[in-house]
């Protein structure tokens, strides 16, 4: 690692004796019991972490005007209405989209030509209902809105469509603005509410379901059908994007994230749908929540990135291997060419961060691309520890040409990352309540968001940013970190051992999968990767076990951080690959620990 980088805090996890004192009282293996007690403040129910059941799931009654918005839609099945699904460009968006579209076309019968999906694109319009969105709304012709995943910040564009006579239902997840949520809305379904006792870290797609779901129930209830299908077979689109979206899968948080993304992976792993046959093609072994999170989730969300986000839509509703296999072969061509940006960005990003004090970063590329600050903006906060933004001219890469839309000279769109312990959302909060005009906009949750300035104000915003962060963190010094779960033995880095985290599944946000360190001997290397960024290796325990890893990331400037015969500390997850069928361990190696 370049000494301009800062170096890696490692801090192995603390046990919870309460909780583990709980885990071993319900039958709970030692070892497993100590990774959950690791993870978990409060004491819960098992089989809220490896079993957790639809049947438990809150009544989404539950969330303020959800019954509101149920007869209002109930209203507009029954006399045909033309309906638009406002969606958002990400996965969480694209997913939202199926749910809704899978819904009223194949549950409730709806004529499709009555539907339309309507989102923005995020380079030439942005992020929510934006004025280009709400024009296209005006003149569709429709009777009825419902947003999915976006809605609840943009009430100057919902009352527009308003007072044009078409009703607004929001269903969103996002953080409501401190004024309140739209008071134009027709309805807004939204569990981040002041006044609402559900679950507030579901995603969008599964605030979008459960409306679906409240529907159904009252379609049933008025006879208009004299039964409908469960809707929970549509929870592997909600289980997708609850992964992608990165919300809460601790089970002491949210035993709806789990019982979603445990039941919607059984359905992906039994490939029904075409688009899941398609996506399988290549892939060897279960699909889990890392498998969605890392070769599902950025093919789908590139196509929104850098273009219309309608081919992941395409591929998630297909009705055919082909349509589905089409639509995979779009979006691979969109993730290679999000890569290539990507990389160039994030390297030049780094550099100009690696000379930056402070509790903050904020960069400004004249020639950026808004498509990919999000992830840029999260290669930062793992670099180097820091809450992150990256602003570009509005509209900075956009190739479309279908729009008289025009890269601006005069507005700058930037995305957020965060770190654990800092609200992202909170903090544009705080610069626009004490400076109120220097936001044009701004919205999202704790650890991601999204904001607009004026390009004249970028060094103005950068310290507001820096102020903003210090008010939360006061004098605690920031530098990337990693928690681990400490050794393993020898005997430990085995299948087996796999095995026995698979059975905790899922991991993810808040829940994160178990990570180790142990010191082993390079044996042998290789650069891989069509980017010529990732390390293969042979290594050697200290007993001269042989085990297989990969380090992903892991050249930088051409040079590899380790060379053949050096004994390294490694910080690595347990995994396994699979080729022809044969199933192998692997370690993912993470970083090296140089203390």
């Amino acid at each position: 690692m370049p000494n301009n980088y800062p170096s890696l805090t490692i801090k192995e996890r603390k046990s919870n004796n309460v909780v583990y004192t709980s885990m071993l009282e319900q039958g709970v293996p030692e070892w497993t019991a100590d990774l959950i007690s690791k993870r978990i403040d409060g004491v819960v129910d098992s089989d809220s972490i490896f079993s957790p059941s639809l049947s438990n799931i809150e009544d989404p009654s539950f969330i303020p005007n959800m019954d509101i918005a149920t007869e209002r839609i109930v209203s507009a099945i029954i006399n045909n209405e033309r309906i638009i699904l406002a969606v958002d460009h990400d996965l969480d968006g694209t997913a939202s989209a199926a749910v809704l579209w899978k819904t009223f076309v194949g549950y409730f019968n709806v004529n499709p030509n009555n539907i339309e999906i309507v989102t923005s694109h995020r380079l030439n319009e942005g992020y929510g209902i934006t004025e280009q969105v709400a024009k296209r709304i005006i003149n569709s012709g429709a009777t009825l809105v419902i947003s999915a995943d976006k809605g609840s910040s943009d009430e100057p564009r919902i009352k527009k469509i308003s007072d044009a006579g078409i009703d607004v239902i929001v269903t969103d997840h996002h953080t409501v603005p401190i004024e309140g949520p739209p008071i134009s809305a027709f309805a807004v379904v939204n569990p981040t509410i002041a006044s609402s006792s559900y679950d507030p870290n579901v995603c969008g797609a599964a605030v979008a379901f459960l409306t679906m779901a409240k529907v159904r129930t009252e379609l049933i209830k008025r006879e208009v059908f004299e039964s409908i299908p469960s809707l929970s077979s549509l929870l592997d689109y909600v289980a997708i994007a609850t992964i992608g979206d990165c919300v809460a899968l601790r089970p002491d948080k949210s035993y709806t994230n789990r019982a979603f993304v445990k039941f919607g992976l059984s359905l992906l792993n039994k490939t029904n749908r075409p688009c899941w046959k398609v996506f399988k093609t290549n892939i060897e072994g279960p699909v889990l929540s890392e498998t969605i999170a890392f070769q599902l989730a950025p093919p789908i969300s590139s196509a929104g990135r850098l273009d219309w986000a309608e081919a992941g839509f395409r591929f998630l509703i297909a009705d055919s291997y082909e349509q589905a296999s089409e639509q995979w072969s779009i979006l691979q061509v969109e993730n290679d060419q999000r890569k290539k940006i990507e990389k160039e960005l994030r390297d030049r990003a780094f550099k100009i961060a690696s000379k930056m004090d402070g509790a903050s970063i904020t960069l400004y590329f004249d020639d950026g691309h808004s498509g990919v600050h999000g992830i840029t903006a999260s290669r930062l906060v793992e670099k180097f520890g820091k809450p992150s933004g990256i602003f570009a001219p509005k509209g900075a890469g956009a190739r479309n040409k279908e729009t008289d839309y025009e890269v601006s000279t005069e507005l700058a769109s930037g995305s957020f990352r965060s770190i654990d312990g800092v609200h992202i959302r909170n903090a544009l909060q705080f610069i626009d309540d004490k400076y109120p005009g220097l936001l044009v906009g701004f919205g999202g949750h704790s650890g991601a968001a999204g904001a607009t300035i004026a390009i004249n104000d970028i060094d103005k915003f950068s310290v507001m940013f820096e102020e903003a962060i210090l008010a939360q963190i006061g004098n605690l010094k920031l530098a990337p970190e990693i928690f681990i779960d400490g050794v393993l033995s020898s005997k430990n880095i085995s299948l087996e051992t796999v095995d026995k985290l698979r059975n905790i599944e899922p991991w993810g946000k808040d829940f994160p999968y178990p990570i180790y360190k142990g010191i082993f001997t390079v044996k042998h290397l290789r650069v891989i990767g069509k980017t010529e960024e990732h390390l293969k290796l042979i290594l050697l325990t200290e007993e001269r076990k042989e085990i297989d890893a990969i380090w992903f990331y892991s050249i930088d400037d051409g040079k590899s951080p380790v060379k053949v015969n050096d004994s390294v500390c490694f910080i690595y997850k347990l995994s396994d690959n699979w080729f022809r069928k044969n199933r192998k361990l692997q370690l993912n190696i993470i970083d090296m620990d140089i203390s």
